[in-house]
């Protein structure tokens, strides 16, 4: 069997990508948009190299949906700019196909998230004094969502490690 390197980097790109914005968002509650336009690179790449993503109708209209419904949630501040950016992003990667999927997944992380927030609120001044974590009201929500985007790129096979048989002995 042979690991396809390409399809490699493009899944350790994916991971990497979402797995920092949410390490940026723990960190300064800000998602870097710098971030988003490598996923959306990504995402352009992967549909020239026929990689495991929906077609460019599907994508788009998920995109435009995440926004549609982003957009009014962060002009009531309910939800920062950043976060509806991403969740427009992974939108991008999971279609229409996998953005129920993209969408349970992502509350689902959200909840636990909130429940960690809640049972570690009395620690918190331990993790100040040492630099660790910077207090701000809220919950870090771009972990939820690379949190979902990461459970559609394994549903979708966009994580999945392309192999193929080359020799087979009898």
């Amino acid at each position: 069997m042979e690991i396809d390197l390409v399809r490699l980097a493009g899944s350790v790109a994916y991971a990497a990508l979402f797995l920092t914005a949410a390490a940026w968002d723990v960190w300064s509650r800000k998602i870097p948009n710098w971030t988003l336009l490598g996923l959306v690179a990504l995402f352009l790449t992967a549909q020239f190299m026929a990689w495991a993503t929906p077609d460019w109708l599907s994508s788009l209209g998920a995109f435009g949906l995440v926004m549609l419904a982003g957009v009014p949630m962060f002009a009531r501040r309910l939800v920062g700019a950043g976060d509806v950016k991403l969740m427009a992003v992974a939108a991008l990667f999971a279609g229409m196909e996998n953005l129920l999927l993209l969408t349970v997944a992502t509350a689902i992380a959200g909840g636990v998230l909130a429940l960690v927030a809640l049972v570690a609120r009395p620690y918190a001044a331990a993790f100040v004094l040492r630099g660790w974590v910077r207090t701000r009201a809220g919950v870090p929500y771009g972990v939820a969502i690379a949190a979902g985007a990461l459970q559609v790129g394994t549903a979708s096979g966009l994580l999945a490690i392309s192999q193929r048989l080359t020799h087979l002995q009898l």
